[in-house]
């Protein structure tokens, strides 16, 4: 896999490594919806899309495991998906982190899925629009 430029108004450009993935089990973990979903959007505002043309959102979590502090981070994944409650329990499929790095030294782990479901005592509303 090859680097590629980034180019950052501004500054100069940035070379963004090829990112590796790691298939993530959360049996051991629980995840609670930290807040509403918000579209993932490029730098110039455009709507973020997967590689089938999807809008992508991205869904603020907390991760609980036992005798650790909670976690906040958040899940990119493809719309339209049911809005979930505020602190209902979740679960996803497809959960992947994506390390990256780039030139500049800024490095980081990303979290994707591909669907997200309430646990059964979680109540469900509209799917997000955008």
């Amino acid at each position: 896999r090859k680097s590629s430029q980034l180019l950052v108004f501004g500054y100069r450009p940035l070379t963004v490594h090829p990112m590796r993935t790691i298939p993530v089990d959360p049996s051991r973990v629980r995840i609670l919806c930290a807040g509403p979903a918000t579209p993932a959007t490029n730098m110039d505002g455009s709507a973020r899309l997967s590689r089938d043309g999807k809008p992508l959102f991205n869904l603020p979590i907390l991760v609980l495991a036992d005798g650790s502090r909670p976690e906040a981070t958040s899940v990119r994944l493809p719309g339209p998906f049911p809005v979930i409650a505020e602190l209902a329990s979740i679960r996803f499929t497809g959960l992947v982190a994506w390390f990256w790095q780039m030139d500049n030294g800024k490095s980081g782990v990303s979290l994707t899925a591909s669907e997200v479901h309430p646990e059964a005592s979680g109540r469900t509303g509209a799917a997000p629009t955008r």
